[in-house]
C-alpha cells in the first residue's frame, strides 16, 4: 500500500488512521506477503478496507450498531473481523466475533498478530 491509498481510506471512511497502522500497511509484513492474509487477516487492498468499514458503519453488524472506535483491518471470511482502535496510538488488534457479539483482545502488537495469525492459517 502507498500513501495515496492511505489518504483515500481516510477520506472515504472519514477516519484518521493511527500512525502505527499506517506504518504496518506501508511496510506490509514480509511474513504475510503471499499468504491469504493479504485478502483476509491483514487486508492489503485499500478499496476492500474502505468497503468493509463503510458497510458496517452504514448497515450495522448483525443487527447491532458498529462501535465507532473500531476500524476493520482484516476478516476471517466467516463474518468476524480483526480490528484496531483508530483512536489508539499503539498497534494492538481485537477480534470482533459475530457469534459472541463481542470484541476481545487478539494481539498486543504486530509481532504477536503475525505469529498468531500464521499459526491459525498454518
Amino acid at each position: 500500500m502507498n500513501h495515496e491509498e492511505i489518504e483515500s481510506i481516510e477520506e472515504k471512511t472519514g477516519i484518521k488512521l493511527p500512525e502505527s497502522y499506517k506504518q504496518v500497511v506501508l511496510n506490509y509484513p514480509k511474513e504475510l506477503l503471499g499468504t491469504e492474509a493479504e485478502d483476509f487477516g491483514l487486508l492489503n487492498d485499500a478499496e476492500v478496507i474502505i468497503e468493509e468499514n463503510n458497510d458496517v458503519r452504514n448497515n450495522g453488524y448483525f443487527g447491532e450498531v458498529w462501535p465507532a472506535r473500531y476500524f476493520i483491518i482484516g476478516q476471517n471470511g466467516c463474518g468476524d473481523y480483526y480490528v484496531i482502535s483508530h483512536v489508539s496510538q499503539e498497534f494492538s488488534v481485537g477480534f470482533a466475533c459475530h457469534e459472541e457479539m463481542a470484541c476481545n483482545p487478539y494481539a498486543e502488537n504486530l509481532a504477536e498478530f503475525i505469529s498468531k495469525y500464521l499459526h491459525e492459517i498454518g
